[in-house]
Order: C-alpha cells, then sequence, then structure tokens
C-alpha cells in the first residue's frame, strides 16, 4: 500500500491531469481528457497484447495495466513442429560461423537428402519458422523449413558469409493498393482496412521473405483470383535501403 501511494503520486507528476482521486470511493479515475504518456494509443498496440495474454495463456477477463479486458479468443495456428536439438545446433552454427550437413525432406524430392548448408538468420513467414542457409548442392542461398530437417551432423568451419546473401540483405519496398476489380466503396473500405494513404501502402521487406508476404496477401503470380478472394494488389516493387 505504501508503494502504491508513492507510485501514484509519482504517475500524477509526471502525467498531470490524466486521472483524479476520489476520496468517498478512494479510488482513482482517469479523466475525461486522459491520454497515455506510457504507452500507445494505437488500437495495434492494445490488440497486440490481448494476442500475448491469448499466447500465455490467459485470454479471459482479468485486470490489471489494461483494463478488464473483454471475452475474447484467436484462432490457434497448427502447431509446426521444431526440435529443440536441430534448433540449437543450427544457433551454433550461425554464431561459431559453421557449416553442417543437414537431412533434409524437400517437398521437390521423393525421399530425404544430405546436404551441407550454412546457415546465417532465422526467419518466419506467420506461420512456420526457417533457416536461411546457403546450400552448396545448390550453389545459392535458400530457405529451409526447420521442421523438415531430420537430422543433423558434421559440423566444419564456413567459408562462407551472410553479406553475400544479397536477397537477405537486400530491402524492398512493395506497394499494394486496392484490387481495381473491386467497387467504389469496397475500394474504400480496403484502403481503410490497409491504413492506406490516397489509394495505397507502403510494406518494407526483405527481398528473400517478398514470396511470403504475397502468399499472405493471397497474390499468387499467373493464378487470377476473384476480387473477393484478392483484395489487394502489388503495383509497385522497389529497392530501398539495407538492413543489417
Amino acid at each position: 500500500m505504501p508503494q502504491s501511494t508513492l507510485d501514484f503520486r509519482e504517475y500524477m507528476e509526471r502525467a498531470p491531469g490524466n486521472m483524479d482521486y476520489d476520496k468517498r470511493l478512494r479510488h482513482y479515475f482517469p479523466t475525461p481528457d486522459f491520454m497515455p504518456v506510457f504507452i500507445s494509443e494505437r488500437a495495434e498496440g492494445y490488440l497486440s497484447q490481448l494476442t500475448a495474454l491469448a499466447v500465455s495463456g490467459e485470454n479471459q477477463s482479468i485486470p490489471g495495466l489494461m483494463g478488464a479486458t473483454p471475452s475474447f479468443d484467436i484462432l490457434p495456428a497448427p502447431e509446426r513442429r521444431v526440435d529443440s536439438n536441430t534448433l540449437q545446433l543450427l544457433l551454433k552454427c550461425m554464431r561459431e560461423g559453421l557449416s553442417i550437413e543437414t537431412h533434409y525432406q524437400s517437398l521437390s524430392s521423393p525421399i530425404p537428402t544430405w546436404r551441407r548448408i550454412a546457415p546465417h538468420s532465422l526467419a518466419s513467414d506467420g506461420l512456420r519458422w526457417h533457416v536461411r542457409a546457403y546450400c552448396y548442392t545448390k550453389e545459392d542461398f535458400r530457405d529451409f523449413v526447420l521442421g523438415r530437417i531430420m537430422d543433423l551432423r558434421d559440423e566444419q568451419v564456413s567459408n562462407i558469409s551472410a553479406t553475400a546473401d544479397a536477397e537477405w540483405n537486400e530491402i524492398v519496398k512493395v506497394t499494394i493498393a486496392p484490387n481495381p476489380s473491386l467497387t467504389a466503396d469496397q475500394h474504400k473500405i480496403i484502403e481503410r482496412d490497409y491504413s492506406m494513404v490516397q489509394g495505397q501502402a507502403e510494406i518494407s521487406v526483405r527481398k528473400s521473405l517478398l514470396f511470403y508476404l504475397k502468399r499472405r496477401l493471397g497474390i499468387e503470380d499467373g493464378i487470377e483470383k476473384s476480387p473477393a478472394a484478392q483484395q489487394v494488389v502489388i503495383t509497385k516493387v522497389v529497392s530501398a535501403k539495407g538492413m543489417p
């Protein structure tokens, strides 16, 4: 109780006018002019906290810094298996600059094959995790789904640097717009939904992740979909400044 009194006093000094104290109820209340000082007032900030609660298994109405949360739920994603030993070995290779032989089951091959890779980064497409690595067999940088790595063996010093992965290090700005086949009113709601300005929005993404961005947006090259299924289109992709 003494500490909470000090905390409220300090808060009122840092955020004057944000709350009042009701002596009869012995309760602090936000004022009509309340403006967040320590957290964002954007809706995305609140919704991300709900997501964090769901991940922790606390998706129920509970009092706390967020106030009494409403009843909510989040559609669970299918669990994608990642072996902890596999992850630890790959992380070791990344930290120590090693290559390693990987027993990998590609969907383009009927059986798993051994191939040497030099991993340098991890990437998620929102549903599953990949390791970004140089493949000595294909002589190119590629993405390998962590759950499809069957086994690992034979660590060796690698002569491959992550700086050589041009697509990973290049950032592209992707401009999206409503599907031209939508009606004028549908255009407006898509613009609102994607926070577009003057009918377009920009998304910065690593070039190596562009494929996954298209898939998330429902855009498949060479496949025509109905406007309801493909609500946005990509109008421009330009290179931006690289990211470390």
